[in-house]
């Protein structure tokens, strides 16, 4: 029998390594990769190709969300599972636009992530039975969020989301292989969203809106 291979992107190592041990405990499945962010986990994914992604969402850098097209474009047949402890609308209804087929609560029983990798591998999509039936049935159909992010863009989402981490334009552009100029003009474009008439007015802003990033 052919294993499943999975790798997992996770910040915290207690999660990575924990996940990891029960995993490898499957008679199908194969633990190819730990990556502590989602720079150093994409050039393994875009080598190894595994058949599972397991996201966290709040990393440096990069969020898991933010890394799922990335992977999609670099290996395109890797289902992606979202392993988090949000359940803000905004996060899952932007995981599943983005393409990620699995959303796991960090609060679940594992035997529920494991569910999930053997469901997404089959091309069905996975929801916590904790997230709400109507957010689900939302996703589900097509319907989009009306949280407080809901009008970025998807890079514009990235930026703010690397904004509330106090990087400055020189840095977020560093990361996203973009001008500092360009990163400016996003930034502008996204206080003008949110209703900000100063950059540190924003900055508080973005830290309600992605709360637990350091």
């Amino acid at each position: 029998m052919e294993k499943l291979s999975v790798i997992i992107v996770d910040d915290h190592p207690v999660i990575r390594h924990g996940v990891s041990s029960v995993l490898r405990q499957q008679p199908d499945m194969n633990i190819v990769g730990q990556l502590h962010s989602a720079e150093a986990a994409l050039p393994e994914i875009k080598n190894l190709k595994p058949d599972v992604a397991i996201l966290d969402i709040t990393m440096a850098g990069i969020s898991g969300i933010d890394l799922i097209p990335y992977i999609k474009e670099s290996s395109e047949d890797t289902a992606i599972i979202i392993y988090t402890m949000h359940e803000m609308p905004d996060y899952i209804h932007r995981a599943f636009s983005a393409g990620a087929k699995g959303y796991v609560l960090k609060g679940d029983e594992i035997n529920d992530l494991i569910a999930a990798i053997r469901e997404v591998k089959e091309e069905r999509f996975y929801f916590s039975r904790n997230l709400p039936h109507a957010l689900v049935q939302q996703i589900m159909n097509g319907n989009g969020t009306q949280g407080p992010l809901s009008g970025l863009t998807a890079r514009e989402y990235e930026i703010a989301n690397l904004l509330a981490q106090n990087m400055n334009p020189n840095k977020i552009g560093e990361i996203l292989f973009i001008s500092p100029k360009t990163v400016r003009v996003h930034r502008t474009n996204i206080m003008h969203k949110l209703g900000c008439q100063r950059s540190n007015e924003l900055l508080f802003r973005l830290r309600d809106y992605f709360p637990n990033i350091q």
